[in-house]
C-alpha cells in the first residue's frame, strides 16, 4: 500500500506546483478556488470521454479500414478530440460561473487548469495500467505541464470574448486550431518513438527533437498569450 501512496501523492505534487504557477498569472480579478477545482474535474470528465469515443472510433475504423490506422491517425483523433473537451470544459465554466468568468485572461487559466485535471485522468489512467510502477515516470510531470499548456492555448480564446478589448471571435479558432497542431505534433513523436524503438532497439534522434521543438514552442506561446492576457485584463478593469 505504501508505494500506490507515494506514487499518487508524489503525481498530485507536481500537480499543485505546476497549478501554484499558473495562478501566479490571474494578478487582477483573482479566481475561486471551487472554480478552479471545477475546472480540474471537467477536464477529467472531458478526457475521460474523449479516450471512450476514441477507443469507439479506432474500433470501427478497425473494421472498415484498418490500413487507415497509424501513428498520423492516432495523433490526430487524440489531438482533436482532447482539445475540444478541454474548451468544452472551459465553456462549462464559464456557463456555470459567469459571475467569475469576466476577465479576458480567465480562458487562459480555466484552459490550462481543464488540461491540468484532463492529465492527471491520464496519468492515473496510464500508471494504474502499470502495478509495477515504484515512482512516478519523468515524462508525467511533462504530461502535466505539456496538457496544460495546450489548454491554456486553446481556452484562451474563450477569456477574450467577455468584452472590450477583444481580437474579436477569431482568436478562438486560432487557440483551438494552435493547440491541436501542438498536440498532434506532440503525439506523433511520442508514437513513432515507441514504433521505431521496438522495431529497431532505440528511438531516432528525430523524434526527441520534435517533442522538444513542440515542447518550447507551446511554452513560449503561452508565454505569449499570458502577456497579451495580462494587458486585455488591465485595460478592460482600467476603463
Amino acid at each position: 500500500m505504501v508505494e500506490p501512496v507515494v506514487l499518487y501523492a508524489t503525481l498530485a505534487g507536481c500537480a499543485c506546483f505546476i497549478g501554484w504557477v499558473v495562478l501566479r498569472y490571474d494578478l487582477i480579478d483573482r479566481e475561486p478556488w471551487y472554480a478552479i477545482t471545477f475546472a480540474l474535474l471537467a477536464g477529467a470528465l472531458m478526457m475521460y470521454l474523449a479516450g471512450r469515443v476514441q477507443g469507439r472510433i479506432i474500433l470501427t475504423v478497425a473494421d472498415h479500414c484498418p490500413r487507415v490506422l497509424g501513428s498520423g491517425f492516432f495523433s490526430v483523433l487524440a489531438g482533436v478530440l482532447e482539445e475540444l473537451g478541454k474548451v468544452g470544459a472551459v465553456a462549462m465554466v464559464a456557463a456555470c460561473f459567469r459571475r467569475h468568468f469576466n476577465d479576458p485572461i480567465d480562458g487562459l487559466i480555466y484552459g490550462s487548469f481543464a488540461g491540468l485535471g484532463a492529465a492527471l485522468e491520464e496519468s492515473v489512467w496510464l500508471l494504474g495500467a502499470d502495478p509495477g510502477a515504484a515512482g512516478v515516470p519523468w515524462q508525467e510531470p511533462v504530461r502535466l505541464a505539456g496538457h496544460l499548456v495546450m489548454g491554456g492555448i486553446g481556452g484562451w480564446g474563450l477569456g477574450t470574448l467577455v468584452g472590450p478589448p477583444s481580437p474579436g471571435p477569431i482568436a478562438l479558432p486560432v487557440g483551438l486550431g494552435a493547440a491541436v497542431v501542438l498536440h498532434v505534433a506532440w503525439d506523433v513523436a511520442a508514437f513513432e518513438a515507441v514504433r521505431l524503438g521496438l522495431e529497431n532497439g532505440r528511438a531516432p534522434a528525430w523524434t526527441t527533437g520534435l517533442a522538444m521543438t513542440v515542447m518550447l514552442t507551446g511554452m513560449v506561446a503561452y508565454r505569449s498569450l499570458v502577456g497579451r492576457g495580462a494587458a486585455m485584463s488591465a485595460a478592460r478593469f482600467a476603463a
